[in-house]
């Protein structure tokens, strides 16, 4: 599925790439919600770290943003399980 989205053609997204990036998005406002932030502070922090819209950002700007978050979890001696579905 995400696979798709890194398609383009002739430079504008697909319309599946369009859904599964809006898919993506979902997914990770409902990641952010289950570590206590709340969906504006989740999207707030995506558009101050991608410099984008949140409603713009493909799975190729927010998988940097995880990468960070998990980072700093790690950092912290936050116990995070590798086999988590959402872990990168």
């Amino acid at each position: 599925m995400m696979a798709e989205v890194a398609q383009r053609t002739g430079g504008s997204w697909t319309r599946t790439a369009q859904l599964d990036a809006a898919a993506y998005r979902q997914d990770f406002l409902r990641l952010m919600t289950s570590l206590d932030l709340k969906p504006g502070q989740a999207i707030a922090l995506v558009e101050a770290g991608t410099g984008r819209p949140f409603d713009t950002c493909s799975p190729m700007d927010l998988v940097p943003l995880l990468q960070q978050l998990l980072e700093v979890l790690h950092s912290q001696g936050t116990p995070v399980e590798a086999g988590q579905p959402w872990a990168v």
